[in-house]
């Protein structure tokens, strides 16, 4: 017998075997199965095919199957474990099906609105992110001290109204002792290299030429060296008694009040110095050279 395209006369195509009825695709291929005298559930064994799906397919039971890409496998799976052509089968299976031909989909489940947080935490969230940020910005600036010893050269906290100490304020008044050896205001003269001491907390700037060489709170013992041929630097601090002047190792009279401000200090020897004054007279308990000299002396 001559064979043919199953395309038009619905006989099997070429290698394979004769068709079986020309009832439904299941119909054949279960006549196929049970002339060669075996059960169904060794097709599903030898196709791996669910038995269920195998059931639907013989009894035509198309709403019972999966979506057609899937059934269409399982119908040539079938086809070829009975020698039936499985093209003409999967030909036949789409002709008589009423599934569908979509591409299976994913169902996604709905968001359980019980899981998401509520928007007044989101807000506050990204309000705290914020704030961090903002924090982090004006720390790197040195607002808050900063990762920098020296901030922002523009930056003063004590306003213009604030009555600036020209002037070095005279020595607390000295306690009832024997009168110590004067010296000349020659021996007076300050020399050598100049130290700033922080002996409270104390905001300090030191600046010069257009630099700031230090501007923060410098804690108690600690020191700074004026660098050595620098004649242009000046001192403002906000408690000018906190802080001592020390010029070739000798302590100047404080500078003011403890919490007096002071500013346009002039860190060098000849500017020293001239703030203090040269007294010739050396009296004690007064300003200028003979206070220096006093001072020299007790010690």
């Amino acid at each position: 017998m001559e064979e043919t395209d199953f395309a038009e006369d619905g006989q099997s195509g070429p290698g394979y075997r004769q068709d079986y009825g020309g009832g439904h695709i299941g119909a054949r291929l279960q006549a196929a199965r049970l002339d060669q005298g075996r059960e169904l559930s060794d097709i599903a064994a030898q196709t791996r095919v669910p038995l269920r799906h195998l059931t639907a397919i013989e009894e035509g039971m198309h709403d019972n199957l999966p979506a057609l890409p899937y059934t269409i496998g399982f119908v040539k799976s079938y086809a070829r474990a009975v020698g039936m052509d499985p093209d003409e089968a999967a030909h036949q299976f789409r002709q008589e099906t009423t599934i569908s031909p979509r591409e299976p989909t994913v169902m996604i489940a709905p968001i359980d609105q019980r899981r998401t947080p509520p928007k007044s935490a989101m807000l506050l969230g990204a309000g705290l992110v914020g704030l961090v940020v903002l924090i982090a910005i004006l720390w790197s600036a040195g607002l808050f001290g900063g990762p920098n010893d020296v901030a922002d050269p523009e930056f003063d906290p004590l306003t213009s109204e604030t009555e600036v100490a020209t002037a070095i304020g005279a020595e607390e008044e000295a306690p009832d002792a024997a009168p110590e050896p004067q010296q000349t205001a020659e021996a007076a003269v300050l020399s050598g290299p100049i130290v700033v001491r922080a002996d409270e907390e104390a905001w300090v700037r030191i600046r010069g030429g257009g630099e700031t060489l230090l501007m923060r709170v410098m804690q108690p013992g600690e020191t700074f060296e004026v660098p050595e041929g620098r004649d242009d630097l000046q001192l403002r601090t906000g408690r000018a008694g906190a802080i001592t002047i020390i010029a070739g190792g000798r302590e100047l009279p404080k500078l003011g009040d403890a919490n007096e401000v002071i500013g346009e200090v002039p860190l060098t020897p000849a500017g020293l110095q001239a703030m203090i004054g040269s007294d010739e007279t050396g009296e004690p308990g007064e300003t200028g050279a003979g206070a220096l000299a006093a001072a020299d002396g007790e010690e």
